[in-house]
C-alpha cells in the first residue's frame, strides 16, 4: 500500500519512509526549520504549567502526513508504524494552561491542531539528540523530547473550515465533539482540538493534557451514543467477530440487549496469566488504570459502529495481548484491533447456548481464565453454566 494515497492526505516530499535522517547538531539557541504531520502534544508538568508543543520531523520526509494519523495506517506493518513514530520528536515549551500563555505559542498550537496538511515550523533549539523511540503511557510512542525557546508557523497550512466553524461556537464541549465526529473527524483530531483549548464554552476554555483530552472526548461520545441508541431497536441476532492485529487477538460477542460494552484483557507472560476487566456497570469497577484506558478506546470503536448501524447490542470484547511486544503502541492497539474485528464478516450464532461453546473453542487461554471470579458469565447470559476447573483460573491475578 502507498500510504500517501490514504484518505487523500497531502505529503511534503519524495523521500522514502526509510530515509535515514541526518540530525543537525546546533549550539546555543539557533533557528531550525522542522515539519509537523500536523501533530501536537500536551502533558502534565506541574499544573497550571504544562509541557506542550509539536510532534515534528527534522526533515520533510515522504508520507509525513500519516505519521500522526492512525486512520491512514491500514495495511502498514508494526515496524513501519514504529519507524514513523521514531521520526517524530516532541519539541516542547512550558505553557500556562489556565492563562493560555505564552499567547503566541498557544495560537501556533491551535493553528496546527486545526490544520489538515503538514506544517513547516520555525523553532529555536540548542541541539537535537539521535532518534530513539520512547513509550508514552496512554498515547502512541514518539522520539525524544527537545526543549525549544519558541514555535512559529512558517507555512500556510490548510485549515479545516468545518472544524474552525465548530470551534468558534460558544457551545458545550460535548456538542462540539459529537458534531466533529459526525463529520467524520477522527478521534485523534478531535482530541487535539480539545487539548489546545478549542472546544467548550468560550469563557471556560483551558489547555489540558492529551491523556485527559482522550478520556473526556471518549466519555462524552459514549454518553451521547448511548442516548442515541436507547431509542433504537434491539438486535435480533447474536454474532461474533474475530480479528488479530500485530499478534494481539480480538474476539467480540454481540448479543441483543441494551447498549453496553464490557472489555476483558488477558496477557500471558510465561506460565503466568494476568487479566484486567472493565464492565460497563458501576457495581463492577475497573480492575486497574491501564485496563480502564484500553477499555475506553475499545468502547469508542464499538459505539462508533453501533451508532453507524443504528442498532443496540450488548457487546463483550475479549482482547488477548501478545506479551509486552505491543505495549509500546499503547491503547491505540485496542481501538484499532476492535475496529478491524468489527469490519470482518461476522459468525452468526443460532442459539444462546452456543455462545459458551463457541467461546470455549476460540479463546486462548480457555473461557475459565477470562471468567473466573468475575460477573462475565452472568453478563453473557450464561450465569447458570458450569465451567470445568481449568488451570488458568488459579493463575489469574
Amino acid at each position: 500500500m502507498d500510504p500517501s494515497s490514504a484518505g487523500g492526505i497531502i505529503t511534503l516530499s519524495s523521500q522514502t519512509l526509510t530515509t535515514q535522517i541526518q540530525l543537525e547538531q546546533v549550539s546555543g539557541h539557533r533557528p531550525l526549520t522542522v515539519f509537523s504531520p500536523p501533530g501536537i502534544f500536551m502533558q502534565t508538568d506541574k499544573y497550571p504549567i504544562l509541557s506542550g508543543g509539536v510532534l515534528v520531523s527534522t526533515e520533510p520526509v515522504e508520507w509525513l502526513s500519516i505519521y500522526d494519523h492512525p486512520e491512514a495506517w491500514e495495511g502498514l506493518n508494526r515496524e513501519a508504524i514504529l519507524s514513523m513514530r521514531r521520526h517524530l520528536y516532541q519539541f516542547a515549551i512550558s505553557i500556562n494552561a489556565r492563562d493560555m500563555q505564552p499567547k503566541d505559542t498557544v495560537e501556533s498550537l491551535q493553528t496546527i491542531a486545526l490544520s489538515v496538511t503538514p506544517v513547516a515550523l520555525g523553532v529555536e533549539v540548542t541541539s537535537v539528540p539521535p532518534r530513539h523511540l520512547h513509550t508514552r503511557g496512554g498515547l502512541l510512542p514518539c522520539s525524544s523530547t527537545v526543549q525549544v525557546k519558541s514555535i512559529e508557523v512558517l507555512s500556510d497550512p490548510e485549515i479545516s473550515n468545518v472544524a474552525k466553524r465548530i470551534t468558534e461556537k460558544d457551545i458545550p464541549a460535548s456538542e462540539s465533539i459529537w458534531n466533529l465526529l459526525d463529520y467524520d473527524y477522527s478521534l485523534d483530531r478531535v482530541v487535539r482540538l480539545m487539548s489546545v483549548g478549542l472546544l467548550g464554552r468560550l469563557a471556560n476554555r483551558r489547555l489540558i493534557p492529551m491523556k485527559s483530552a482522550y478520556k473526556a472526548t471518549i466519555d462524552s461520545f459514549v454518553s451521547r451514543a448511548v442516548m442515541e441508541l436507547v431509542e433504537k431497536p434491539f438486535a435480533d441476532t447474536t454474532k461474533m467477530h474475530l480479528a488479530s492485529l500485530f499478534g494481539d487477538t480480538f474476539t467480540i460477542i454481540m448479543q441483543p440487549g441494551e447498549p453496553r460494552v464490557d472489555y476483558i484483557g488477558i496477557e500471558q507472560l510465561g506460565d503466568k496469566t494476568s487479566r484486567g476487566t472493565s464492565f460497563e456497570d458501576l457495581k463492577h469497577p475497573d480492575t486497574d488504570p491501564r485496563t480502564s484506558v484500553f477499555a475506553d478506546h475499545a468502547r469508542f470503536s464499538v459505539y462508533s459502529d453501533l451508532v453507524k448501524e443504528k442498532t443496540s447490542y450488548h457487546v463483550t470484547v475479549f482482547h488477548s495481548f501478545q506479551g509486552q511486544r505491543n505495549a509500546v503502541l499503547g491503547p491505540w492497539i485496542a481501538r484499532a484491533g476492535v475496529k478491524r474485528a468489527l469490519e470482518t464478516t461476522p459468525v452468526f450464532l443460532d442459539a444462546e447456548t452456543s455462545v459458551q461453546t463457541i467461546l470455549e473453542s476460540v479463546l486462548r487461554p480457555g473461557l475459565d481464565a477470562w471468567a473466573h471470579d468475575t460477573p462475565l458469565l452472568e453478563r453473557l447470559g450464561l450465569g447458570g453454566k458450569k465451567l470445568s476447573s481449568g488451570p488458568f483460573a488459579t493463575l489469574v491475578k
